[in-house]
């Protein structure tokens, strides 16, 4: 019987999650084993890829795995090996999307602790039922770990952990976890209540705070949002508040907030809180905008005093006629977040920033050089993809070569009578099979080649592209226009005097950080 054997190399990939160290599934632990088998297989090990502390609940965030997906695509091994199915992923549809990713590329996967054949339809099939158990016991647990906090919650016990001004989270001995009060940041709690309930607005409790050197619970300077949050916690009356995850109907789970009397003890009291309460709702409006104006620049352009990001603002000009005239700005998020004490509103009127950040962006990205740079860089990487494709491509026709040599042996078994008719036969369709498999091979990376050749870029049609874009500059909508600068422009600096005709714009690592 002829044994048909090609070498493939391998793809080693590694995850664990923090839960996951105390099981016994530990990096080193994993890496070991599979590092044993490829050894024993006589396997090459492409690479070995490592997530490690990340969860496996969804593909995104998992920085090894992107990569391996981003190398599986371009051929560089043949087979995935992993220890067990469910470091691939818990979630089923990641976990079947990452078996067709593979499928589509014709790599394979292996699981060292599971007899699973994903090539097969039982194997697939015993994949995604495997899987399917994995997603339910990450649900489970997520489940349990909710209810249990759901009533302890509902008993009036604290699950907020430590991050909440005015309270510490407490572990002493045997007793179980409990919360009491930091008397210091109490009278601050007071305080902020006190000034609210005596007329001062979100931004002039929080210039206040900043400057007279207070800081938040994460021990940061204090914001208008976590101004905002203490005013509204219920905790500070002695209640807690918690999320109902209700009984599952239709297409997802009903959710609402209760609210019960806590075992912990309150720093306001119930006047000053109804009090504050009803100012709240009193001040409270909708946002209404009146205007419908993109801000392209919020966020790349930076605070030309203190360098954080800058933020839209408008005021209201009243002309003599009655009509209303908008004026536009940016003005630093410092100042807008933590008040006069963080930094000052430093306003730059917006559209000649606007026109002057366009206009160098359009002379930079159009500039000949540059120009050069790009359309150099992107057919260096479509000649780099190129190179495996390439290498695949001759081991291909190298394997096509030795099967068609196993026929001719087959045949010449045969003709000598060292052969039966039936065995022939049978090997026969063996190497048939296997050369149809590398047949298709060959026609998709044919395919891929004469893609990447087509993809050749001149320097020519780089230049009237660009010339088109910037023709169409204003009306592209806003999302596509705020992606397009972000991918060339880092940071946009106004100096102190606001003269947007002195401005320096850093490009980002696709202009290799050029600055004009």
């Amino acid at each position: 019987m002829v044994v048909i054997t090609i070498h493939n190399s391998i793809a080693i990939y590694v995850r664990v999650s923090s839960e996951d160290q105390v099981d016994g599934y530990s990096i080193p632990g994993q890496l070991e084993e599979l590092r044993a088998y490829a050894a024993e297989h006589n396997l090459p090990i492409y690479r070995e890829y490592v997530d490690d502390g990340y969860s496996g609940k969804s593909i995104d965030g998992r920085p090894a795995m992107l990569e391996l997906l981003a190398d599986a695509k371009y051929g560089q091994f043949n087979t995935v090996i992993t220890w067990k199915l469910n470091r691939l992923a818990r979630n089923l549809a990641d976990q079947l999307k990452m078996l067709e990713i593979f499928k589509q590329h014709n790599i394979g996967w292996m699981s060292l602790t599971e007899p699973l054949e994903i090539n097969s339809a039982q194997g697939y099939f015993m994949a995604q039922m495997l899987g399917a158990i994995a997603q339910m016991e990450r649900e489970q647990i997520a489940q349990n770990t909710r209810l249990g906090m759901q009533k302890r919650s509902a008993a009036g016990n604290w699950n907020s952990g430590n991050n909440v001004l005015g309270y510490e989270w407490v572990t002493e001995g045997d007793a179980e976890p409990h919360v009491r009060m930091v008397p210091h940041e109490a009278k601050l709690v007071q305080m902020i209540f006190e000034q609210y309930k005596s007329g001062s607005g979100f931004k002039a409790i929080t210039s206040y705070l900043n400057s007279a050197g207070y800081m938040t619970k994460r021990n940061k300077p204090f914001n208008i949002a976590a101004v905002r949050g203490i005013l509204t916690n219920v905790n500070y009356i002695g209640q807690v508040q918690y999320t109902v995850h209700e009984k599952f109907t239709g297409a997802s789970s009903d959710r609402s907030k209760r609210v019960v009397q806590g075992t912990h003890e309150p720093i306001i009291n119930m006047e000053l809180w109804n009090e504050v309460q009803a100012l709240l709702n009193q001040r409270s409006r909708p946002p209404t905008k009146k205007f419908n104006r993109h801000y392209p620049l919020a966020g790349l352009l930076k605070c030309p005093v203190c360098g954080y990001s800058m933020v839209p603002a408008h005021t209201k000009a009243y002309r003599k006629n009655g009509n209303i005239h908008m004026n536009h700005y940016y003005v630093c998020g410092n100042y807008t977040n933590r008040g006069s004490t963080a930094c000052k509103s430093n306003a730059i009127p917006a559209s000649p920033v606007e026109n002057e950040t366009l206009s160098r962006f359009q002379n930079m990205i159009t500039n000949k050089r540059l120009l050069n740079e790009i359309v150099s860089h992107i057919n260096r990487r479509n000649r780099e993809a190129e190179t495996p494709l390439r290498k695949q491509r001759a081991q291909t026709v190298m394997k096509l070569k030795q099967l068609e040599r196993q026929q001719r042996h087959c045949y010449e078994q045969f003709e000598n009578k060292g052969m039966e008719p039936s065995e022939l036969m049978e090997q026969l369709d063996t190497l048939k099979q296997a050369m149809e498999t590398l047949n298709e091979n060959q026609r998709q990376l044919e395919a891929k080649l004469s893609g990447l050749n087509n993809s050749t870029v001149s320097l020519k049609e780089a230049r009237r592209a660009f010339k088109s874009l910037f023709k169409s500059f204003h009306t592209i909508e806003a999302g596509k226009l705020n992606a397009l600068l972000r991918g060339f422009i880092q940071s946009v600096q106004v100096p102190p005097n606001r003269d947007v005709t002195e401005m320096h714009i850093h490009g980002t690592a696709a202009l290799n950080h050029l600055t004009i």
